[in-house]
């Protein structure tokens, strides 16, 4: 049986959406618990002068083979990274704070790197550190970013390490208490995957009962993963998915490949009536409650309720895109957690990352609804 699709194209064909992701998000909320995971990672930033687009630079950087090449860059300093670190901070100012997070991550070896220290112990009631942090050189262009990891403290991030530092018991308080865990970049941590089931399975073993706990997943850049692994961890999307209201994201790229495991072939398609049909067609094939599917200018989900694109306040000249598919995620799991429909979950998640790749900082969801009264006006800029 087939589900419905819609395709909202213009701003002004959300009004309903908009009003209901107005009311629920100015209303009282429970304050939530919950953990995030599991990565850590010191970012590095460079800002691309001369050529300032991706599009220019690869023809170059290709015609400099077996000889060299030069551009001018601006260093923009060291910043806490990671998809967890970063969403676990998205999630604490879209709830102003309102909210009890756990971080579990990589953040230095033995005791949490200054870095991690100052950005989220204010946002965090307690971090649990695995492993010395990876590294990554950002290369930011005007039409996206390159991003130069090292990866190889990733694989110190294990099931076996987690419970070492966290404790068995620390670890079945917090599952017990929390109504969400975001669980991201799979594609950087060899064992995510474990940890993932592991998790879980302890909900289950806890008597946690089924679809209380919101189970957010992004696997971010997952290219470098063998294919073997992508079955392992499509395997393991059945059982979490009994025990918890998943979902699972992709940026455009991730899901072009995800499809291919599949037979889809969508390279290159990137209208919004494609990018829904991609999102059904990963939604029919894979055992997770929503698939999402954020590319730049809007956003696809598809679930049991049929599947939903909506535009995004597309930015051309982002102030940053570190961080937007994490401020994304954020939006979208936050917006789930308040009740929202698929619809006004994307809303949620695009107004999320629109904000935050024009100010650098996150939103909150009353910043949601500014930008929102901006863009329905036509005065949202490029800045804010």
């Amino acid at each position: 049986m087939s589900t419905p699709m819609t395709i909202y194209r213009e701003l002004a064909s959300l009004a309903p959406v908009i009003a209901d992701f107005k009311a629920r998000t100015a209303a009282p909320a429970e304050r939530y618990r919950g953990l995030c995971g599991f990565d850590g990672f010191i970012d590095t930033f460079v800002r691309l002068q001369i050529p300032s687009s991706m599009a220019e630079f690869g023809p170059k950087v290709a015609a400099a083979a077996g000889v060299s090449a030069s551009y001018p860059a601006s260093h923009l300093g060291d910043k806490f990274g990671g998809n967890g670190p970063l969403f676990a901070a998205a999630m604490h100012d879209i709830h102003g704070g309102e909210i009890d997070l756990t971080y579990i991550g990589a953040m230095g070896a033995g005791e949490v790197l200054p870095i991690f220290h100052d950005a989220l112990v204010g946002k965090t009631q307690r971090l649990f550190t695995l492993a010395h942090p990876a590294h990554t050189t950002c290369l930011e262009f005007t039409d996206g970013k390159v991003m130069l990891c090292d990866m190889a403290p990733c694989g110190d991030v294990t099931w076996e390490r987690l419970l070492e530092c966290v404790g068995g018991t620390a670890l079945d308080e917090l599952l017990r208490d929390a109504g969400f865990i975001s669980a991201v970049n799979w594609g950087k941590l060899p064992h995510a995957g474990v940890i993932w089931s592991n998790i879980a399975n302890r909900l289950t073993e806890l008597g946690v009962p089924a679809k209380k706990t919101h189970f957010f997943m992004d696997l971010a850049e997952f290219e470098t993963r063998p294919p073997a692994d992508r079955e392992d961890l499509l395997s393991r999307l059945g059982p979490i998915t009994r025990q918890c209201r998943t979902i699972l994201s992709f940026n455009l790229k991730e899901a072009w490949q995800m499809a291919e495991s599949f037979e889809g072939h969508f390279h290159g398609k990137k209208s919004p009536d494609d990018v829904a049909e991609l999102a059904a067609l990963l939604r029919s094939r894979i055992d997770v409650d929503r698939v999402i599917i954020h590319p730049n200018d809007g956003a696809a989900c598809a679930s049991a309720d049929g599947t939903v694109y909506v535009p995004g306040p597309y930015c051309r000249e982002p102030l940053i895109s570190t961080g937007a598919g994490d401020n994304f995620g954020a939006g979208c799991l936050s917006a789930a957690m308040r009740g929202l429909d698929d619809a006004g979950i994307l809303l949620a998640g695009n107004c999320a990352s629109g904000h935050f790749v024009r100010s650098g900082r996150s939103a909150s969801f009353a910043d949601m609804r500014n930008l929102l009264d901006a863009w329905s006006e036509g005065a949202l800029g490029e800045r804010l």
